[in-house]
């Protein structure tokens, strides 16, 4: 009897039936990515805040005028940018807007870097890159500055990729 009780308490203990297989632990971080390249819930919930938040401040008027050019520049590499308007958000950052323009015969991929410039002389910048941007056709874009200035001037440049 006791030799048939040990005997099935060494099966029940011992290896398993397949022993080069690891025993699987689950992970505590959260991924960004499912194994198929899906974006998960969580980043589809943070993108969603971050568009309610937008809408929150747009519709709250917590933006003012602050910098209007009216006039086009013509930034290099046959972009042209303008008009440019700027507003300053409730915390004093610059929030720059303007529409580029793609005045070459060819597709056009190109970093947009603006500066900004204070009656003080202290300045900023801020980026954005345009990708593919078609012959003859416009696109509007949106900067955000985290510097708090009033903006007196802004300055185009464009660096072609």
């Amino acid at each position: 009897m006791y030799l048939i009780a040990a005997a099935a308490a060494l099966a029940l203990t011992g290896p398993s039936s397949r022993p080069f297989e690891k025993h699987r632990r689950h992970s505590t971080r959260t991924r960004s990515r499912t194994v198929a390249g899906r974006v998960t819930w969580n980043l589809l919930e943070l993108g969603l805040r971050h568009e309610m938040l937008r809408d929150f401040l747009v519709e709250s008027h917590s933006e003012r005028p602050a910098f209007v050019d009216t006039h086009a520049v013509d930034a290099g590499g046959g972009l042209r940018i303008g008009p440019t308007s700027i507003d300053v958000d409730f915390l004093g950052a610059p929030v720059i807007r303007a529409r580029v323009v793609n005045e070459s015969d060819r597709v056009v991929d190109a970093l947009v870097i603006v500066t900004i410039e204070d009656p003080h002389g202290t300045s900023a910048r801020a980026s954005t890159w345009i990708e593919r941007l078609a012959p003859h056709a416009d696109r509007a874009v949106e900067l955000f500055c985290p510097n708090a200035l009033a903006p007196a001037s802004v300055h185009w440049s464009v660096t072609l990729l």
